[in-house]
């Protein structure tokens, strides 16, 4: 009795420095997230222009008036590989045809032609911008992605998230769809 006690006592333990040592690296991340996010919601969207894969030039001021939502992802990102199906499914089905949304993808690191085979390959139909050089993704964090902001008709930035879990993705939506009703 005193034996499996013993035993059960060091796995017990085991398994609470386990779990604090998860815990712990964790809230290390999510230090390390904000530490690397350069922009804040209520800010106003750093300016800047993006090449379409029509090789149309925007400035991110011409779509004011618009809610935006903007993605930056990169293809060698697993997590940003899980996301982009629902980017297509649950926001650009349900608001491409919405004259008062913009939805971006930004291929953090890459160029036009990746972006061309990665959407035809995937079957996306969303814009894919490339951003080689990291020039606009730097605008707004020095690593991690997926990241997520959306901006109000005046182009303030009003959400932004990284990584991609069920509740956060609802809140990104629940975000959207509210302010397309103001």
């Amino acid at each position: 009795m005193k034996k499996s006690f013993t035993i059960l006592s060091i796995l017990l333990i085991s398994l609470y420095s386990c779990n604090y040592k998860e815990k712990k690296a964790e809230k290390e991340a999510e230090i390390d997230i904000i530490k690397s996010t350069l922009i804040e919601v209520g800010q106003t969207v750093p300016e800047f222009s993006y090449i379409t894969l029509n090789n149309d030039t925007i400035n991110v001021n011409d779509l004011k008036g618009k809610v935006v939502f903007m993605n930056f992802f990169a293809t060698s990102c697993p997590i940003c590989i899980k996301e982009l199906p629902f980017v297509e499914s649950d926001i650009w089905a349900k608001y491409k045809d919405n004259d008062n949304f913009e939805l971006i993808v930004f291929g953090r690191e890459h160029v036009a032609e990746e972006m061309i085979a990665f959407k035809e390959k995937n079957g996306y139909t969303f814009n894919i911008v490339p951003d080689p050089g990291r020039k606009i993704y730097s605008l707004f964090a020095e690593r991690y992605i997926p990241r997520n902001f959306v901006l109000d008709r005046d182009g303030n930035i009003i959400y932004q998230a990284t990584g991609f879990i069920d509740e956060e993705f609802a809140k990104l939506k629940e975000t959207i769809e509210n302010e397309l009703n103001k």
